[in-house]
């Protein structure tokens, strides 16, 4: 498998021809570390996740062109905050993420690719993105109430709106304290 880009931490990402294979990555980890749907799993098409990402728009987004869904953390409809220059975001989700809720965990690979959606409690998805051999171009951790989404973007860049922008300020004042 090729990663054309590299990150500081050696995370790699993939291109677009390698998709199904990072999705066969993540659904080898999921055996490999012995987690139960009820603890990660990908949704099906009966789930009806267009309805989740139609939520996730609705509630989230400003939608100017009705034919064209537009890249989700460039079109937040409401206060939004970001830390940028964090050498790891992920590390940060556990404190920001109350692990008794489940989440969906949204990945993709371009800007205006597929969303493949996940579910599960943020340790758990926090145990898959350790052992991934890539980050994904974009994640997000959504609410499953829509109070608040959380992306990791393509420039490492941590973004929340929703209840996630004070948490996210508070964060980012502890971090620059830590400096």
């Amino acid at each position: 498998m090729t990663y054309p880009y590299v990150n500081d931490n050696g995370k790699r990402r993939a291109n677009h021809k390698e998709w199904d294979e990072i999705r066969a990555e993540l659904s080898q980890l999921k055996v490999k570390l012995q987690l139960t749907d009820d603890e990660f799993r990908l949704l099906s098409p009966y789930d009806n996740w267009r309805e989740i990402q139609n939520n996730i728009y609705k509630n989230f987004c400003k939608i100017t062109h009705y034919n064209k869904l537009p890249i989700i953390w460039q079109s937040f409809k409401n206060e939004f905050y970001f830390i940028d220059k964090l050498a790891d975001p992920y590390e940060h989700l556990n404190g920001l993420i109350d692990d008794n809720e489940k989440i969906w965990f949204i990945v993709s690979y371009a800007y205006d690719s597929k969303l493949w959606f996940y579910e599960g409690k943020m340790s758990v998805i926090q145990k898959v993105l350790d052992e991934i051999s890539f980050y994904p171009t974009e994640c997000y951790f959504v609410s499953k109430k829509y109070q608040w989404l959380i992306v990791i973007n393509h420039a490492y860049t941590l973004i929340g709106t929703g209840d996630m922008v004070e948490p996210l300020k508070n964060l980012s004042k502890n971090l620059n304290g830590d400096l």
